[in-house]
């Protein structure tokens, strides 16, 4: 790295430079500033030891940044080593292939070494992601650089959606919807007596997915259901699945493993894309799916958009990534 290259932690007077420079590196994924502070700066977990900037001393300008995150409310650290994420990084085009971006990641890495931090993540720190993963179409040389710094890819989810413009159910759903309801399983709209059942249904299922369901139900039910749907299906009045969007992004929506494999999924989806396009949206996505899951979706109109790396990185002695 150049001499006169400095790295130090994120400062506020950053703030314009490094969105700047977080659209010129990133540039499939921008943001503005609204977008920096009520995303970043004001999560509990933003560190700005966490967030890096290479900073070239004479024009006192910002070249080189990395945001990482880690979960500072966490308990884990009381089981196993706990995972950290990077969420965002970037070099000023003039500044590349100079070891500044090594420089970041190391110093980063550095300090969680030094925290007991066993995994670096790339890409999915939960909820203030904006990729699972690097794009490989988007960002090529980034995959390149994190394999040459020692990140491994673990697998490669992809984005998809699916017009809605004149979308109507497929053949299949209504007798399978009709075979699940012989079978004593029912999907419908949710109802203020799911609120507690379902966010029980989730902490014991999905519980990252939580939050997002919580702040959907609180639109829904109360402040303002114009933009958001959500989906149930129970069998005898306990829940097994459930689906939920909001504006055109659709999901997250799960059903409990036990009932997979008999259409409970497809008819939720089905459901739910029928009540977004009866709201006036006219296309649905989302950003992260498995090519075995990207099957059902492709059966309902939806078609990959973008493929990413979901990349990792151990550190901690005898830890490989998972």
């Amino acid at each position: 790295m150049p001499a006169d290259i400095v790295v130090r932690p994120y400062a506020a007077s950053d703030e314009a430079e490094l969105v700047a420079l977080w659209n010129e590196s990133m540039w499939a994924d921008p943001i503005d500033r609204f977008t920096w502070r009520t995303r970043y700066l004001l999560d509990a977990n933003f560190d700005t030891g966490e967030c890096l900037v290479a900073v070239e001393a004479e024009a006192n300008i910002v070249v080189g940044f990395v945001l990482g995150m880690t979960n500072k409310s966490s308990t884990s650290r009381m089981s196993e080593p706990p995972d950290a994420w990077v969420v965002g990084f970037g070099v000023d085009d003039r500044f590349q292939r100079q070891g500044i971006g090594r420089a970041l990641f190391d110093r980063l890495q550095d300090r969680w070494s030094n925290s007991g931090i066993a995994r670096i993540m790339v890409g999915p720190y939960i909820p203030s992601y904006f990729t699972p993963g690097v794009d490989e179409r988007a960002y090529p040389d980034a995959v390149t650089f994190l394999h040459a710094w020692g990140a491994e890819t673990l697998s490669r989810p992809l984005s998809m959606k699916a017009s809605l413009t004149g979308y109507r159910a497929a053949d299949v759903i209504v007798p399978l919807a009709g075979r699940l309801q012989s079978a004593g399983i029912r999907v419908r709209p949710a109802e203020p007596r799911d609120i507690v059942p379902l966010l029980q249904f989730l902490e014991r299922h999905f519980p990252h997915w939580r939050p997002d369901a919580a702040a959907v139900l609180m639109d829904l039910m109360g402040t303002d259901p114009r933009f958001v749907t959500m989906h149930v299906a129970e069998e005898h009045g306990t829940l097994v699945g459930y689906a939920q969007s909001r504006h055109e992004r659709f999901g997250p929506f799960g059903v409990d493993e036990a009932y997979r494999g008999r259409g409970v999924g497809a008819v939720l989806l089905s459901a739910t894309l029928l009540a977004m396009r009866s709201k006036g949206f006219h296309c649905a996505w989302f950003l992260w799916t498995s090519d075995r899951a990207a099957r059902l979706y492709r059966e309902h109109g939806f078609e990959e958009v973008r493929r990413f790396a979901l990349m990792a990185k151990a550190i901690a002695t005898g830890e490989v990534p998972r």
